[in-house]
């Protein structure tokens, strides 16, 4: 091109047509279809199918549409996620714009995206359950290991997270459970109220992997005959001479337990709430008082019924 010509190009007022020019073609050409990946309860999951089933719908499809509804109507979840390991991957596809939508109606909340998916199935199944019907399946419990770790990692109302004596510590989780309302964890009726022998399989578990401080911490020799004899008569003894506490190991795996995700994060704060409330001297008296039945066959009933009459005269 010569020069007089391409002087003349940039001489001349183009702005009456660049309206009138096309769409510049995107760099990187987006695709019609996305995916969202979704960790979940087993729990959750085996409901879902339920539904699914009972709606003759693919269950992937059932929650594509729970999402789809709930961007529609502009729902504001509760924030409430179950008490459970989000063990079970979930791949759900999305169209783009679908995709997009949930991003920025998460940024409005100011809640990750995921989570907020999260939150929709989780509503949307438990409405989706009462319209049919259909009995919400119980929560599992969370392992025993990991409620132990979470309880000392947690602090009583003096600041303190050591527990003294196995009969504090089985109380203690024993109301943990209580107030979860997940299934059973194995407690009953016994000598010094409600007892769950796994418990002290749990402990001696995490002095043997290194968790915790004091004597009780791993070791390489095996117990003696004498010494196992020792043992199995004083499981659900009032052992008060033991301290439970976690060491430095302990507590960085209780840390990481605890940001493992939000299930996580809920289940840490009911149960540091659990030992303000209920981690005072009067402890066992309380836990007779609220669930009588697994004080029926405690030796120290009386002992501890005089313990709290006590408590009330001079209250």
């Amino acid at each position: 091109m010569s020069g007089d010509r391409w002087d003349s190009l940039l001489d001349q007022d183009w702005s009456k047509a660049w309206d009138s020019l096309p769409e510049a073609p995107a760099l990187v050409a987006r695709p019609k279809s996305a995916q969202i990946t979704l960790r979940l309860p087993a729990s959750l999951v085996e409901r879902v199918k339920r539904v699914a089933v009972a709606r003759s719908l693919p269950y992937h499809a059932l929650v594509r549409s729970w999402l789809v509804d709930a961007l529609r109507e502009s729902l504001i979840p509760a924030g409430e996620l179950a008490l459970e390991p989000q063990a079970v991957q979930l791949n759900v596809k999305l169209d783009q714009d679908v995709l997009d939508q949930l991003k920025a109606r998460a940024d409005e909340l100011r809640r990750p995206y995921h989570r907020l998916a999260r939150e929709w199935v989780d509503a949307a199944l438990e409405r989706e359950e009462q319209a049919l019907g259909l009995a919400a399946s119980p929560a599992r419990r969370p392992a025993t290991k990991d409620l132990v770790v979470l309880l000392l990692h947690a602090a009583n109302p003096d600041g303190q997270d050591a527990i003294r004596g196995m009969t504090r510590l089985q109380k203690l989780l024993f109301v943990v459970e209580q107030t979860l309302g997940a299934q059973s964890g194995g407690f009953y009726a016994y000598d010094y109220g409600p007892f769950n022998e796994q418990v002290n399989d749990t402990v001696e578990a995490l002095a043997l992997a290194g968790f915790l401080h004091g004597p009780d911490a791993a070791s390489a020799a095996p117990p003696s005959f004498a010494e196992m004899i020792a043992t199995t008569s004083e499981r659900a003894g009032p052992r008060t001479s033991e301290e439970f506490a976690l060491n430095a190991q302990g507590h960085e795996a209780a840390d990481r337990l605890v940001r493992s995700n939000r299930a996580y994060e809920q289940l840490f704060e009911r149960i540091r709430q659990v030992r303000a409330q209920w981690d005072k001297p009067d402890l066992v008296e309380r836990v007779y008082e609220t669930w009588p039945q697994y004080a029926e066959r405690s030796v120290i009933k009386d002992e501890v019924a005089a313990r709290r009459a006590r408590r009330t005269r001079n209250a």
